[in-house]
């Protein structure tokens, strides 16, 4: 396997004794002349690199998943002939994958919007693979209404900003099953923030049974990530997304729209954001079962259910093992 070594990649990896080369890649897109120079430099060394640790792993097919390693990677399996394939995550494709989508033989996008943007003898819609944790069902544990908040596994400061605002009037919530992956830099201060105003809150900097949190909720406070978005799909839970205002190409808004379109989430942008405003709305979806149904009834058939199996059988016939 070859990553970048990010630490989200690094913990994702801990209990997999897979064979791993990093590569120290990053973006040229708004960076200085100087940058771009480096950022070049690099992408060079770690092509050379993931040259090498192909001719010694001997794959039948390279497959790239985004992300700056992913372009090293699949240009040394185009050098070498292998069959090579790429998966576009966002509703809005990166450049880097555009690029890449002439030079490799597949190209598998989870939102069906996006398969526009790609060689049309090339593209799969698949979805998005999820994690098994995510799958995994989890008794409920209250009779309230949950209510789920995360940032993503490094949390967002927007966000735990937002519901410690929010905290003294959440604390009146009939009910309120309230849990919060809050990342470890605001963890004590949102903890502390909650227990001033006895709301009380399952407060976690990490959450790594998502299964059991999706398990407990009602409705999703969150980013709008691709994978993510794919899960709120797939459990069909009702959300509130607000999208990382500074994400490449505005990808996450991209793929919020999906889900709102369908009728199945609201979008909010950060600087729209009217905290009253955002606490109605939250308390109507707590006070009405019936809408949540109905938003979760139309989150159906946005993508496909099996993401996996579709990559599977795509990959092996292009390896040449069907």
């Amino acid at each position: 396997m070859l990553s970048s070594g990010k630490k989200i990649e690094k913990m994702a990896l801990e209990e997999h004794p897979y064979q791993v080369a990093f590569l120290k890649t990053e973006g040229l897109c708004g960076r200085s002349p100087l940058e771009k120079i480096r950022a070049t430099r690099r992408l060079l060394l770690a092509t050379l690199k993931a040259l090498s640790f192909l001719r010694a792993f001997s794959p039948q097919l390279v497959f790239g998943v985004g992300g700056y390693a992913s372009f090293p990677a699949l240009m040394a399996g185009k050098i070498l002939g292998l069959k090579t394939a790429l998966h576009e995550q966002n509703a809005l494709p990166g450049r880097a994958n555009q690029v890449l989508s002439r030079l490799v033989d597949r190209v598998f996008v989870t939102f069906p919007s996006s398969a526009r943007f790609f060689p049309s003898k090339k593209v799969v819609v698949s979805g998005m693979p999820l994690r098994r944790e995510v799958l995994k069902e989890y008794p409920r544990e209250h009779k309230g209404f949950g209510l789920l908040v995360t940032g993503g596994s490094q949390g967002a400061r927007f966000l735990n900003r937002l519901f410690m605002e929010l905290a003294p009037e959440l604390s009146s919530f009939e009910d309120l099953f309230l849990i919060h992956q809050t990342g470890e830099k605001d963890f004590l201060e949102v903890r502390r923030t909650y227990e001033k105003v006895g709301l009380k809150a399952r407060v976690y900097p990490f959450i790594k049974e998502m299964g059991w949190a999706y398990s407990q909720a009602d409705v999703v406070v969150s980013r709008a990530g691709a994978a993510t978005v794919a899960e709120l799909v797939f459990l069909k839970k009702p959300s509130l997304l607000i999208p990382y205002p500074y994400a490449i190409r505005d990808h996450q808004a991209a793929n919020a729209r999906v889900l709102v379109q369908a009728g199945g989430a609201f979008m909010f942008r950060e600087e729209e954001i009217k905290p009253q405003e955002f606490l109605r709305l939250l308390k109507g979806l707590a006070e009405e079962p019936s809408r949540r149904s109905e938003m979760a009834q139309k989150l159906q058939n946005i993508l496909p259910q099996n993401a996996l199996e579709i990559i599977v059988a795509e990959t092996e016939v292009l390896a040449g093992n069907a």
